[in-house]
């Protein structure tokens, strides 16, 4: 009687520890993947700002565009110089630059950060597939102390 609740003490605390681990890894991957989303989104924003230097460069001068001034808000402004275009280079700093040249450097930020999202998406791969390690051995454990309790 006493070896069998041994055993039974024991499996209780494999459970929990396996229990703790999953619920560890399943975080991470919301985390992961919420990070994925975040890029996904920072991606589209700069193939979109990708577009409208194309557009402006090749139909821009004399066009008349809507300008964003926040909360929603636009006013109509006529484009008269096509040649550059003013860049943030982050940490409120801008630079004039011709628009080829903040067309590459639009596309540098891009394949930089689908890089590091393919290094997430990886940690992510790892992630499941620890999950999916785990979770057919938490149901086993919870199979068997429950058959173990009847």
């Amino acid at each position: 009687m006493i070896h069998m609740t041994e055993a039974r003490v024991e499996n209780e605390e494999k459970l929990k520890a396996l229990q703790d681990e999953l619920r560890s890894l399943m975080s991470q991957a919301d985390y992961l993947r919420e990070q994925v989303e975040a890029i996904n989104s920072v991606i589209e924003d700069l193939f979109a700002a990708v577009e409208v230097l194309d557009y402006i460069a090749r139909e821009g001068s004399g066009k008349t565009v809507l300008v964003p001034i926040g909360a929603g808000n636009f006013i109509k402004a006529r484009i008269e110089d096509v040649k550059t275009v003013v860049m943030s280079i982050g940490g409120r700093l801008s630079i004039e630059t011709s628009i080829e040249d903040a067309r590459k450097a639009l596309e540098n930020r891009i394949k930089v950060l689908e890089s590091v999202r393919l290094d997430i998406l990886k940690k992510l791969e790892e992630v499941n597939r620890r999950i999916n390690e785990i979770l057919p051995k938490v149901e086993e454990l919870g199979r068997e102390l429950s058959q173990a309790s009847s």
